[in-house]
C-alpha cells in the first residue's frame, strides 16, 4: 500500500513537469510574422551596412579632395626632362 502511494505521488509529480517541457506548436500565422520579422531585420542590417559603406566612400572622398585642393600646382613652365628632385628645375 505504502509503495502504491509513493508511486502515485511520484507519478503525480511527473505528469505535469512532462508537459511542461513541451512547447507549443506554433500556428503557421505565428511563422508566417516570425518570417516577416526576420526578413526585416535582415534588411534593415543589409541597409546598415549600405550607409555605413556609403559613409565611409564620402570621408574618403572629402579627404582625397582635401589634398588635392592643398597640393602646389605644377607650373606649365616646368622643363619635363628635369629628374624627380632636382632643384631649380
Amino acid at each position: 500500500m505504502r509503495t502504491l502511494l509513493i508511486l502515485a505521488a511520484v507519478v503525480a509529480v511527473a505528469l505535469p513537469a512532462s508537459a511542461q517541457t513541451r512547447l507549443p506548436r506554433t500556428s503557421p500565422a505565428e511563422r508566417q510574422v516570425d518570417d516577416i520579422n526576420r526578413s526585416i531585420s535582415r534588411e534593415q542590417r543589409s541597409l546598415q551596412v549600405q550607409q555605413q559603406n556609403q559613409i565611409n566612400n564620402n570621408q574618403i572622398r572629402q579627404s582625397i579632395d582635401r589634398q588635392q585642393m592643398y597640393t602646389r600646382p605644377s607650373s606649365p613652365f616646368r622643363n619635363s626632362s628635369c629628374p624627380a628632385g632636382s632643384v631649380g628645375c
